[in-house]
């Protein structure tokens, strides 16, 4: 029944390019004056606009972009809204749904998305901070935690200042993260409109593309014989990096907890236990490269089979 409901939403979504093209700009706009909910409507633009590029076309898409831009400007009354649309939104979506479109895999939304988190962490290391580089990520971070600083003790300090240094890098992994959420829930829109759908994507398949692995470890190497600027860029990029391994190996606890038949209260536990322990994390991630190494996931395909 709520299938049913969604596929008429979404086919309302797509009868016209002004029904989607007013969708955007309401959501986008509302994101702009409600931040505590510009998360969750970011991640609906992008992945409405990606719906759009794989249904309706590109050529479309590109329509949706200047009518929800104008549209966008007018509901803020400020001009720059219609760029910020562009950029945080329909871009996104854009290479989305050509990842979606190109390859029935993974592979070209997996490179859609680190690209446009490398762009991200390019614009929180020298856009954003301009001429004070990493200073500015310290000073933002020290004011924020102005009112809570002087209880912490030394080692906590000494924490948070390396959470500072890596503040960009958190940033671009928690855009990477948004745009894959974005795509996994455009190609299950894409499902439930097509009259014969393709085999469904599924997560469990999610891997990050052969080549980005010699560009981590180069990022890894550097983090040891490069100093100043250059090691400040290089560990922001071993975090981003890993946190596309930390989805590969949620990917491949997936497929384990599939295989072994286990039910979804399980792996609702395993998250749980993921939120509360940032160990778990370092784990996940160490375990998606390594699927990524020694393909673990193809033994354990093997054993469901």
């Amino acid at each position: 029944m709520a299938g049913r409901a969604d596929a008429t939403a979404l086919q309302w979504f797509l009868r016209g390019r002004w029904q989607a093209s007013l969708t955007l700009a309401m959501a986008f706009t509302l994101a702009a004056l409600l931040p505590v909910l510009a998360g969750p409507l970011l991640l609906l633009c992008a992945s409405l606009v990606a719906l759009v590029v794989t249904q309706a076309g590109r050529r479309e898409s590109l329509e949706v972009l200047v009518i929800a831009g104008v549209a966008t400007a007018l509901f803020t009354l400020d001009p720059s809204y219609a760029l910020a649309f562009g950029l945080a939104a329909w871009l996104p979506g854009r290479l989305l749904g050509e990842g979606l479109l190109r390859r029935q895999d993974w592979s070209g939304v997996a490179w859609a998305a680190l690209l446009l988190a490398l762009g991200t962490l390019a614009l929180t290391l020298w856009v954003i901070p301009g001429a004070q580089g990493e200073a500015f990520w310290q000073a933002q971070v020290a004011r924020a935690t102005a009112s809570v600083v002087k209880d912490l003790g030394p080692a906590q300090r000494q924490m948070l200042g390396e959470l500072a240094r890596l503040m960009p890098a958190l940033l671009a992994s928690a855009m990477g993260l948004l745009w894959v959420l974005a795509a996994l829930l455009a190609s299950r829109w894409r499902d439930r409109l097509l009259a014969h759908p393709q085999p469904e994507r599924s997560f469990r398949d999610w891997t990050v593309p052969g080549p980005v692995l010699w560009l981590f470890s180069a990022a890894v190497l550097s983090t040891w014989v490069v100093h100043g600027p250059l090691q400040w860029l290089a560990q922001n990029l071993v975090l981003l990096l890993g946190s596309f391994y930390l989805l590969q190996g949620l990917s491949l606890i997936h497929l384990w907890f599939a295989a072994r038949a286990w039910p979804r209260a399980a792996l609702v536990a395993f998250y749980v236990v993921l939120v509360l322990l940032s160990q778990v994390l370092l784990l996940t991630s160490f375990l998606g490269l390594l699927d990524q190494i020694f393909h673990l996931r193809e033994r354990i395909s093997a054993r469901r089979s």
